[in-house]
Order: structure tokens, then C-alpha cells, then sequence
């Protein structure tokens, strides 16, 4: 299986990612580095001083000018893969020590699972100097047993670092999406449910996704320090789906439904705002049906 580790200039985050493969259990793994624009003599040193320990392990690929996304950036790593699994780690996240050992035997054991999603946890943290300090941490998981389309049409409900795929199905359904500067894994993912069946493992997370909400600069992460990318290409890819909707069955039921919703909105608004008038004034009202 392959390990795909995209970075750029956080030499200190790609060392605890780096440090954090190497304590897996499950150890029959192939690390592909993809340096996405950023320095790469940092890069070049944080691996040289654990050479032994990936004792051939790991590639790294030094992209001069960036690919451009961070989907791009994915591809290009998991076009690299070898066996059967293909997982992408982000520089700043981590995993449980039993993590890929975990993950591969579910896989393993499901040969119709297409891929496999972790319990995932949210920790959020500071960086200080050359430490990272946590603030605290907060659940990060779809409710059910498997990821479901249905979990998936409000927001991303899988992150990365949580998500195990079988390297075959990236050549069945394409790759990620070159083009989305940002929520290209959540339409990777709605591809990815769409074709088979993604269960969840394990009763405690296995993964953790961190998050430095008040980071600037390249510690940021980008669902906060790209808000404004995450809105657009969010409506961006909502709208190609309702465009093809739309050519297969026509405009009419969603004009009607989305009236209906806004209709019932704002009758419902108007009762609430009713109620709080005359809770002030200390009565109250019923309303009938007619």
C-alpha cells in the first residue's frame, strides 16, 4: 500500500507526519512525498535524518511552482502508488499507532467495500516556536455504520487523513478533480459512495484531522485560512450537479421546491416571531388549522 504526504514550507508539521507513519504497526507501506512548491532542502533534510529508519521506504517528488491545487497535488501522488491501498496523509494530521493495521484489515475483510473511513477526531491546536500546543478536541463523524450519500449532500463527512481507498478505484471513477482549489475531497467523495460501498471503522477515532483556527500564513489550514475558496467551490460543484439534473428531467420540480421551502421558511419565522411578541407581552396564541 502507499502513504501520499502532500506539503509545502511547514518543514515542522512534515516532520511530525513523517514521525507519525513511522509509528505505525502495520509497516508494509511505501511513502510518496509530493512538495508542492515549498523549499525542498528542508524537505530533503527532515527525511535524510530518518533514513534509516524508512530504510527505502519513501520517495519524494519536489514540484518547482506547485501543481496548483491541493487536488493536483493528491494525483500526482497516488498516480505513484503501489499494492492494493492508497491513502492520502496531509503534512499537519495524524493517526492512532493501529491505524493502517486497522484500516487494511477491514479492507481486507470486504472485498466489496471500495474504501474504508475512520472515526475521526477534531484537534484543535496552536503552534508555538517548534511545539503544538492542543487546545482541545471535538468529534468528527457521519452518524451510522458507513458513509452514506445522504450524510454527504450537506457537507464533507470524511476527511483525508480518515479515508483508506482501493488504489483501483481511482482509474473506475477518476481522480480527484484538478480544477476545485478547495473541497475536492468532499467531491471525491460523492463519486466515491456513489460507486460502492464505504463502511466505518473501529468504536474509537482512529484518525485525527488538526485544525489551527486562528493560524495565518502556511500554518493555516484551508478550511479556515480558504473560507472564501471553500464557499465558491462548494456553489461550484453543487451547480454542475443541478445543471445535469436539470438536462435529464427538466427545471419545473425544483422551481417548486425551492418556492415551497422558502415559502414554509418564512411562514414558520413569522409564527416564531409572533410567539416571542406575545410571550413579552405576557399572553399567547394558538394557531388553527382552517
Amino acid at each position: 500500500m502507499s502513504v501520499v504526504i502532500r506539503t509545502k514550507n511547514r518543514e515542522r508539521l512534515f516532520a511530525r507526519a513523517l514521525d507519525d507513519v513511522l509509528a505505525q504497526e502495520f509497516t508494509e507501506w511505501h511513502l510518496i512525498v509530493v512538495n508542492d512548491g515549498g523549499a525542498s532542502a528542508p524537505i530533503d533534510t527532515v527525511l535524510a535524518d530518518r533514513e534509516r529508519a524508512l530504510n527505502g521506504r519513501a520517495e519524494v517528488i519536489h514540484v518547482d511552482g506547485g501543481t496548483g491545487s491541493m487536488e493536483a497535488a493528491a494525483n500526482l501522488g497516488a498516480q505513484r502508488a503501489r499494492g492494493e491501498f492508497v491513502i492520502i496523509h496531509d503534512d499537519d494530521d495524524t493517526w492512532a499507532p493501529q491505524f493502517l493495521r486497522v484500516m487494511v484489515k477491514a479492507l481486507d475483510a470486504d472485498p466489496d467495500a471500495v474504501a474504508a473511513a475512520a472515526r475521526t477526531e477534531i484537534i484543535f491546536e496552536r503552534i508555538d516556536g517548534d511545539r503544538s500546543i492542543e487546545l482541545g478536541r471535538a468529534p468528527f463523524v457521519p452518524p451510522g455504520e458507513m458513509v452514506t450519500i445522504y450524510d454527504l449532500l450537506q457537507t464533507n463527512r470524511v476527511v483525508p487523513i480518515g479515508l483508506l481507498v482501493r488504489r483501483r478505484v481511482y482509474d473506475e471513477i477518476g481522480w480527484y478533480d484538478p480544477a476545485l482549489k478547495a473541497v475536492g475531497d468532499w467531491e471525491f467523495n460523492l463519486r466515491l459512495v456513489r460507486h460502492g460501498h464505504v463502511p466505518l471503522v473501529g468504536e474509537e477515532p482512529l484518525a485525527y484531522w488538526h485544525q489551527r483556527p486562528h493560524a495565518t500564513g502556511a500554518a493555516s489550514n484551508s478550511v479556515f485560512g480558504e473560507s472564501l475558496d471553500h464557499m465558491q467551490f462548494d456553489r461550484l460543484v453543487r451547480d454542475r450537479a443541478i445543471k445535469e439534473y436539470v438536462d435529464r428531467n427538466g427545471i419545473g420540480g425544483l422551481l417548486y421546491l425551492s418556492k415551497y421551502i422558502e415559502e414554509t421558511v418564512r411562514h414558520y419565522s413569522l409564527q416564531q416571531t409572533i410567539r416571542r411578541a406575545m410571550s413579552r407581552l405576557g399572553g399567547n396564541i394558538r394557531f388553527r388549522r382552517r
